[in-house]
């Protein structure tokens, strides 16, 4: 550390990522009169939170149990409350803040075209059962009553009513302002290079000067892993590129966010009535800029399911299509003050950042407040690695 004059700022808790849970814990902290400030490599919103679905998910993924260990597909399901918890949340910040992210809790459907999909969804919907979700199985007929716009060739699907989809080009900056008019401070284009202990808490050498800190939280997304590497923490979280594709504009009747049981999609329309495709499909990292892209291959063959499914995206265009990360743990986030640590707290979900950012942020802001947390967090310490 060189002379005083070297110091860009000070600050009780600074925050490293300026995604969703960076501005939702910044929110849910300053508003209780904390003191934080939020620093960002680029802009805010500009990686993994700006490049999402923006889908809100509650029940399990059928691509969760064709991706996973049994260990891990346990783990989510026994995450599930949190994921509801996670939607109460968002409609709570629909109220509180004075931004409109296009939040709509419409219900999620998870369709099938086959018998064996249909067994898969029923073992399925007993394991979310168990952890207090509200699902049902509905027959074609129910189906095609609910969701007109989808094929005939869905036979039955599994209803999850507190499902839904928001603008996450909105709502994560809607966070931000939310948190910038309780108090807190946002740093763009600041560069975290190094982080070191030292007697008064941390110094956070950045691109444009060092940052001194009582506390910090790493919530830097896919560069969670790097930024816990700094204080010698190996934080296991894998991520992986995936894409999606947007429509041109049409009437609107998508009112839910739709899954598959056994296929790689999940559709939904927004406010504008654009179509929303994904589910996952593969996109792939640029070797030289390091930045992801998306596959040709993966476009068709997502349309190609997507027309299947809802006859009426054949006669769409395509306007746009874009390349994403998603953040991948053990199946429960990882959160709070890092065990030999003081001061360094992680605050990664467990997959579907989105639905899971707000309420990840708020429970970070509760230990740093030291409050009695909502939710018995041990199950998510990052202890359960040692």
């Amino acid at each position: 550390m060189g002379e005083r004059d070297e110091v860009l700022d000070e600050t009780d808790v600074l925050i490293v990522g300026g995604g969703v849970i960076g501005c939702a814990t910044a929110y849910y902290f300053a508003r209780e009169g904390g003191e934080c400030l939020v620093i960002d490599r680029t802009d805010l919103n500009t990686e993994a939170s700006g490049r999402n679905a923006g889908s809100l998910h509650v029940q399990l993924q059928s691509m969760v149990f064709k991706e996973d260990t049994e260990t891990v597909i346990l783990a989510r399901e026994e995450t599930l409350p949190l994921f509801m918890e996670a939607g109460r949340t968002w409609k709570q910040l629909d109220a509180e803040l004075d931004d409109d992210f296009e939040l709509s809790v419409e219900g999620g459907l998870m369709v099938a075209e086959t018998e064996e999909q249909v067994r898969f969804m029923e073992q399925k919907l007993e394991r979310e059962r168990r952890q207090g979700i509200d699902v049902e199985i509905l027959d074609q007929a129910q189906v095609q009553a609910l969701a007109p716009y989808l094929s005939e060739r869905i036979i039955a699907a599994e209803h999850c009513p507190h499902e839904g989809k928001l603008n996450p080009l909105l709502a994560t900056l809607a966070l931000a302002r939310g948190a910038e008019a309780a108090g807190a401070r946002i740093r763009r284009h600041t560069e975290l290079l190094s982080l070191e202990r030292d007697n008064q808490g941390f110094e956070a050498r950045t691109d444009r000067g060092v940052i001194r800190a009582r506390r910090v939280v790493n919530a830097a997304g896919p560069r969670t892993p790097a930024i816990a590497g700094m204080m010698g923490i190996d934080l296991p979280v894998n991520y992986k590129c995936i894409q999606g594709t947007i429509t041109e504009p049409t009437a609107a009747v998508v009112k839910h966010l739709v899954y598959h049981a056994d296929r790689i999609l999940t559709f939904k329309q927004v406010g504008n009535g654009n179509l929303l495709i994904g589910g996952g499909w593969p996109a792939q990292f640029d070797p030289e800029t390091g930045y992801p892209h998306v596959l040709r291959q993966s476009i068709e063959s997502n349309m190609w399911v997507a027309m299947l499914i809802m006859p009426e995206v054949a006669h769409l265009r395509l306007i746009r299509c874009w390349a994403g990360v998603n953040l991948k743990t053990d199946g429960r986030p990882i959160l709070g003050e890092a065990p030999g640590f003081p001061g360094f707290f992680n605050a990664v979900p467990a997959d579907a950042g989105m639905t899971l950012g707000p309420v990840t942020g708020r429970l970070v802001a509760e230990m740093l407040w030291g409050k009695n947390a909502t939710f018995d967090l041990s199950r998510f310490s990052i202890e359960r690695f040692s």
